[in-house]
């Protein structure tokens, strides 16, 4: 098994105790909206993204049955989420710098910078995630 799919396994494994631990209902739809998502995450997708990969995975899965996953998973740690044009896409749960190239639409994971993270904690805020936005080299001279 690749590093990636021990990775992912190893994170639904926590999911899974942590929704016994807390009684709530272990079902396929859920284990194949974390499994997509874990999958995903580093490309940052967007709802509709985590949507039509669930949906060819376990066809007839609902919206807000998807929704309602993420948002649980949000809840318990295993993710985050910001929204960028008015859509909410899903990233690493551990704070750090997302950069948005405004023109292109790209999202890119900063490698951390304990600088900008330290610089708000002191300032009291429990960091998220952080999402700056701007021009990558992708969208030209700017």
């Amino acid at each position: 098994m690749s590093d990636i799919g021990f990775e992912i396994d190893a994170r639904l494994k926590k999911l899974v105790e942590e929704m016994k631990k807390k009684g709530l209902r272990v079902t396929i739809q859920r284990l194949a909206i974390a499994s997509t998502v874990f999958e995903k995450i580093k490309g940052h997708p967007s709802f509709m993204d985590v949507l039509e990969e669930v949906r060819k995975r376990t066809p007839g899965v609902s919206t807000s049955t998807v929704y309602n996953t993420l948002q649980l998973m949000e809840k318990l740690g295993f993710i985050t989420s910001f929204s960028y044009r008015g859509e909410t896409h899903y990233d690493q749960p551990h704070p750090h710098v997302n950069v948005v190239c405004m023109d292109t639409g790209k999202i890119i994971d900063l490698p951390e910078d304990r600088d900008v993270l330290q610089l708000l904690e002191k300032k009291g805020v429990k960091v998220k995630t952080v999402v700056v936005y701007g021009y990558c080299e992708a969208s030209g001279p700017g």
